[in-house]
C-alpha cells in the first residue's frame, strides 16, 4: 500500500513523497500509522495528540476521503488502498 506524505511531514520521513507499506491483506489507519512511526519515530509528536487522537489539523485520508468522516483511526484499510498524510495547514 502507498502512503503519500505531504508538506512539512516529508522532512520527518527523509524527504520522501511516498512510502510503501505492506498490510498483509487488511489493516486499520491506526495500525498503518503505528507502522510508519516505527520506521520514523519523529512522526509521533507531529501526528498524534496523546495515544488515541490525531493532532488538530492533521489530515489523514484513505482513497481521498478523510478518516474523520469514516471510522476515524479504526477505518479499515485494504491492500491497494492509498493513504495520504497532511500536516496542519496555517495561514492567513
Amino acid at each position: 500500500m502507498k502512503v503519500r506524505v505531504f508538506g512539512t511531514l516529508r522532512s520527518v520521513v527523509g524527504d520522501r513523497k511516498e512510502i510503501e507499506l505492506h498490510t498483509g491483506g487488511s489493516s486499520t489507519a491506526r495500525a498503518l500509522l503505528d507502522q510508519l512511526i516505527v520506521l520514523y519515530p519523529g512522526l509521533r509528536q507531529k501526528v498524534f495528540r496523546g495515544e488515541e487522537r490525531l493532532q488538530g489539523g492533521v489530515g489523514l485520508f484513505v482513497n481521498g476521503r478523510s478518516v474523520r468522516f469514516l471510522a476515524g483511526l479504526d477505518t479499515p484499510i485494504q491492500e491497494g488502498d492509498e493513504l495520504a498524510l497532511f500536516p496542519p495547514v496555517g495561514g492567513g
